[in-house]
């Protein structure tokens, strides 16, 4: 048996199928019906058949905030925030839902006091 195809790194997470991710990689997953894209620092693009909200429950929840129905973020990824829009550091714009504006204001602020305000925009 290939034990080489078995080994998987030490702080990845399942995403879907075969595939494996570490999470900090992770821009953005864009959820599509019973697909996800999901976005990495360095550009690839993978789609999974997974839906978002199973991703979601696998990766950190400290690291990751949703912000809209199919959207989902890296706090590391967060280039400017304000009320309605975040824009991530690959350049990509997402709205914020109006429902979830205060559970991502208090995402923001709990990472500002984390890593200091100096790392992320406000508006």
């Amino acid at each position: 048996m290939n034990t080489s195809s078995l080994s998987i790194p030490q702080n990845s997470v399942h995403i879907g199928a075969y595939e494996h991710a570490q999470p900090d990689e992770i821009v953005l997953c864009k959820g599509d019906s019973n697909y996800t894209h999901v976005h990495f620092a360095d550009g690839r693009k993978l789609t999974v058949a997974t839906t978002l909200k199973i991703i979601q429950e696998r990766l950190n929840a400290q690291s990751f905030v949703r912000v809209n129905r199919s959207g989902l973020i890296n706090k590391d990824h967060i280039a400017h925030y304000d009320r309605d829009e975040i824009t991530l550091t690959n350049g990509t714009k997402l709205p914020i839902a109006r429902r979830r504006r205060q559970a991502v204001q208090q995402f923001i602020q709990s990472c500002a006091e984390m890593f200091g305000k100096q790392e992320m925009g406000y508006a």
